[in-house]
This record gives structure tokens, C-alpha cells and sequence, in this order.
């Protein structure tokens, strides 16, 4: 009997010693967001041109759910990592806009009233406006919010994937008192909400109104499905971000504010002057939260003089990574698994842990790159071509 209970008591024992690292394994997946290798970082190099670029043309070059999208003014055209085209659609384009946010990309002339809207999977609709475009944003379910501009007025609205309006319309005149001037319009990332961001110049201070508008049918009749307003004195609130679902930050001039989807102040950062408007062209709901920051602590002193700094906060508002940097930032990519920093000719990838990921130092004149984890390769981007990036070696 004796025998029987020491073996239950070892097999609970062993139970124990099982289960304990997969709940700590369970617990570091939720709170902080896939595991990586980080003891050593990827030194990249050139492996081959995959893709040729006209040097007169203007060319957006991005990277959309693993594909290459190049956007010329005849079209737009999407690659494999191997420079092989996956599918195109032509365009007539002069002046254009790119709006990304994986899996979706918007394209508008500036100020021209028709956005085209594409997925990985090539076009999926087109949004036509009565008056000329100042602003658009899409969400990840293509979603687009965009703003119209009148000689008079301005109008705020909203459309899906395919260019049907989501029943949202709001019109400011230009001459009411405190109607104010939309610069900014985000729609949340569960297609409930359509933030926008008012500038009154008509008070004694710039004031910023930050005005969510429910784009669902409301379950009671509210005045313009106008949930909530927010004002911020003093402070020009000229981005939105959702870093989560239901977490979304407002980005000034002078401070930097988060708040919950219901509109509930969570946190506030005072003087963090941007140096990149922060852009996460995909977000992760992983952890508790990832916003990157690369500011300058030297606001009044120039571009070359500037100590630009990288930083990571959380949904709570909190700072969890600092890094300070030598040269001054030309380049700053974000998505869901960390941040791209260009520093003239040397670039550099960071996770959204903070760890170094891999490096590029080039003698040639790249404007962009962009890196792959899974298959450590990169791609970068010049005047006149796509370059494929390998794994050189690893350093620590």
C-alpha cells in the first residue's frame, strides 16, 4: 500500500514537472509575443537583383503579407521574394498617395477623388467621391476613412473594401464657430469606430477635438452616432494608431495620450517629440501592446545635430525599451514584429522585444529595406532596382 502511494505521489510529482514549463511557455506567448532566438543577430548582404525599377519614374516599393508591391504610375504590381510577378493591375496615376495596412493597400491621386482599394490578392474595389481627397486611411479589413475637401466644408466618411459607404457622413462648415478642421482619420480595427481629429484655431489656444462616431447601427438614437469627444488644449494631435483591437493612441505635438476604445484615458507622455510619425502598417494584439517612437531629445537643433532615441511603450503608456542612437534616424519601418531604423547607409532591425534582429551597411544609395525573420533574408530598395538580401553571418 505504502509502494502504491509513493508511486502516485512520484507520478504527480513528474505531472508537475511537465505541465510548469508549459504554463511558463503559455504565459511568455501571451504576454510578450512569440518566442525568438535572440542570442545573435543576422549580418545581411546583396545575394541578387530581382526586380528593375525605372530611375525617372516616381515608385513606391512595399512589402504587403510577404509579397512585394511596386506601385508606378502605369500600375501597380506585386512579386514573390524572388522577383517573380504574382499578379498586376494598370492604372493611370499622376501624383499618388499609398495608404498600407497589411493586408491592404489604398492608392489616390493627391487630391483626386477615386481610391483604388488592393489586397495580396489583387483589386478588391474603388471609392469615388463627389470632391477632391485631402486625407484617407485604410484599416486591416480595408476599411477606408477618408476626409473630402469643399471650398466651404469639409466631409468625413467612410466606405469598405468594395467603395459602399458604411452610412458615415459628417460635414463641418468652414464658418460655424468651433467646427474645426479634420486633419486626421483612423477607423478601428473592429470597424465600430471612425476617429477623427479637429483642429480649432478659433479658441485662445490650438485645441485638438479627437471625435469617435459609431459606424454600426447604435443600439440608441444618438445625435451624428457621435459616442464620445475628446479635447486636448494646447496639444495638435495630427496621428491616430491603434496598437491593439481596443487600444488607440493620439499622437501631438506635445504629448502623447492612450486611451481605451470607449474613449478612457489610460496614460499620458509629455514632451516626446516624434522624429517619425509613428506607422504600424500591421498590428499585433500579442502581449500588451507595441508602439515605437523615434524622437529627438534636441527638438530646436537641426536634422544633422539632432540625438534621435528609439523607444517602445506598452498599452499602459509605460516605456519598456530605450536605445539611444549614434547618427540621426532617414529611415524608420514598424509592422507587428518589430521596427526597421536607416541611419544613411547602415540599417538596422529590431523585434518588438528590443533585441537586434540583423544589419545592413551598404555603400550603395538605398532608401528602404526590409527583412524577413523566418527565412533571414531582406530586400532593399534603390533608384533603379530591388536587391535580395541574404544571411552573411551572425554576430553578437
Amino acid at each position: 500500500m505504502g509502494r502504491q502511494k509513493s508511486i502516485r505521489t512520484l507520478r504527480r510529482a513528474v505531472s508537475v514537472l511537465f505541465i510548469v514549463p508549459i504554463i511558463i511557455v503559455i504565459y511568455v506567448l501571451l504576454t510578450k509575443g512569440p518566442l525568438v532566438d535572440t542570442s545573435k543577430y543576422v549580418v545581411l548582404e546583396q545575394e541578387k537583383d530581382i526586380i528593375s525599377l525605372d530611375r525617372l519614374s516616381s515608385t513606391y516599393i512595399g512589402i504587403n503579407n510577404k509579397q512585394i508591391v511596386k506601385v508606378t504610375q502605369d500600375g501597380v504590381t506585386a512579386y514573390d521574394f524572388d522577383g517573380e510577378e504574382l499578379w498586376s493591375d494598370t492604372l493611370t496615376l499622376d501624383n499618388y498617395i499609398v495608404r498600407q495596412r497589411d493586408p491592404y493597400i489604398a492608392i489616390a491621386n493627391k487630391m483626386g477623388n477615386t481610391i483604388m482599394i488592393f489586397s495580396d490578392k489583387g483589386k478588391q474595389g474603388e471609392v469615388t467621391c463627389q470632391n477632391p481627397i485631402a486625407y484617407f486611411s485604410i484599416n486591416k479589413n480595408g476599411k477606408v476613412a477618408i476626409i473630402e475637401n469643399l471650398d466651404d466644408s469639409h466631409i468625413v466618411s467612410a466606405y469598405d473594401s468594395k467603395g459602399n459607404s458604411l452610412g458615415v457622413q459628417r460635414v463641418s462648415h468652414i464658418k460655424e464657430k468651433n467646427a474645426g478642421y479634420p486633419i486626421v482619420v483612423e477607423i478601428s480595427p473592429n470597424d465600430e469606430l471612425l476617429l477623427a481629429s479637429y483642429i480649432d484655431v478659433d479658441k485662445p489656444v490650438l485645441t485638438s477635438n479627437l471625435l469617435a462616431i459609431q459606424i454600426q447601427k447604435p443600439k440608441e438614437e444618438k445625435i451624428d452616432n457621435s459616442l464620445y469627444g475628446i479635447e486636448q488644449r494646447d496639444n495638435l494631435i495630427y496621428e491616430i494608431e491603434f496598437i491593439r483591437d481596443n487600444e488607440w493612441v493620439g499622437i501631438g505635438d506635445k504629448s502623447i495620450t492612450w486611451y481605451t476604445l470607449d474613449g478612457r484615458e489610460i496614460a499620458k507622455q509629455e514632451n516626446i517629440f516624434a522624429h517619425f510619425n509613428p506607422y504600424l502598417v500591421k498590428v499585433s494584439n500579442y502581449g500588451e501592446g507595441f508602439l515605437p517612437i523615434i524622437s529627438t531629445t534636441d527638438f530646436n537643433k537641426n536634422t544633422i545635430h539632432k540625438q534621435n532615441e528609439l523607444s517602445y511603450f506598452n498599452v499602459k503608456g509605460e516605456q519598456f525599451f530605450n536605445i539611444k542612437l549614434n547618427e540621426p534616424a532617414t529611415y524608420f519601418y514598424t509592422d507587428d514584429r518589430g521596427v526597421i531604423i536607416g541611419q544613411r547607409s547602415l540599417f538596422t532591425g529590431y523585434n518588438k522585444m528590443g533585441t537586434k534582429l540583423f544589419e545592413f551597411n551598404t555603400a550603395l544609395d538605398v532608401s528602404k529595406v526590409f527583412y524577413e525573420p523566418e527565412r533571414k533574408k531582406g530586400i532593399a530598395v534603390t533608384k533603379d532596382k530591388v536587391i535580395l538580401l541574404k544571411s552573411k553571418k551572425e554576430g553578437k
